[in-house]
């Protein structure tokens, strides 16, 4: 920034901008103000305008959410009766999933523990067969074992962030049951004894074969009530974009039609 020299009327016109300074400032304070009291509650008991303040998304702790084995290859978490079902296509092994997980993870944990929608899991495990080993077949066991322990949320959020390179053939027994310490209440000698015996192996096989079968032709995918989200649909954008989706399902079934498979939106500059 360049400055002009002194002059005598150097103190009258720093007045004079001072003056303005401080008008602008309190003016633009005053705007900041009145707009963040817009979204304050307050006892007049008038209405909010709908839609016009987003609640922040909840914190929810895994180990609260609820999980069961379908006989469709999935694990649900949420309740059935959730009027919204979402299935998230998955391999552990897959290092865009790992980053879904880490994006859109705490949405879908809290919509789930709220009773706004049913989350299906369908554990895929092909990843193996492109890159080597039994890591994604013996983390897809490990994590049927968790369901039987009632910790497949927690388990679930900890194998992801600890995930080793894909090309890594890392989720092996030992480390599987070293993470799964740090879910308390999971190890145990059941569990233990279903990680090293491959105990959920024809479960494991069948959610591959479902997969392969689904219409999905990587991972990550998501369907809403049924319907595949196409790539190019803004909802798999952002944690935003999918929120807005499932609002619009949620208040009405009969919106939001790109989650029905129809006129799939466009994604959205840059």
């Amino acid at each position: 920034m360049s400055t002009k020299p002194r002059t005598k009327r150097a103190p009258v016109i720093l007045a004079v901008v001072g003056v303005l300074v401080v008008a602008v400032l309190a003016a633009v304070l005053g705007l900041v103000f009145t707009i963040g009291n817009d979204g304050k509650d307050d006892d007049s008991g008038d209405a909010k305008a709908p839609g016009t303040v987003k609640s922040a998304i909840r914190d929810i702790d895994p180990a609260t959410l609820p999980a069961v084995a379908q006989a469709d290859g999935t694990i649900r978490v949420g309740s059935s009766s959730a009027p919204v079902a979402v299935t998230v296509f998955e391999d552990f092994r897959c290092p865009f999933c790992k980053r879904f997980e880490t994006d859109f993870g705490p949405l879908l944990a809290d919509y789930a523990e709220s009773g706004k929608i049913r989350v299906d899991y369908h554990i895929a495990s092909f990843l193996d067969g492109k890159l080597g080993g039994t890591g994604s077949v013996k983390a897809a066991n490990a994590a049927r074992c968790s369901v039987d322990a009632g910790k497949f949320a927690a388990y679930h959020a900890v194998l992801f962030k600890n995930q080793p390179e894909e090309s890594e053939d890392g989720y092996t027994p030992a480390r599987l049951l070293d993470l799964a310490g740090q879910v308390p209440g999971l190890r145990g000698e059941a569990f233990d004894a279903c990680v090293n015996t491959d105990a959920h192996a024809a479960w494991v096989t069948a959610a591959e074969s479902a997969f392969e079968t689904s219409g999905v032709s990587a991972t990550p995918g998501v369907a809403v009530d049924g319907k595949i989200l196409d790539g190019g649909n803004s909802a798999m954008r952002s944690p935003d974009n999918l929120r807005e989706l499932l609002d619009q399902r949620l208040e009405n079934p009969g919106s939001g039609k790109a989650a029905l498979g129809q006129e799939p939106q466009a994604p959205s500059a840059g």
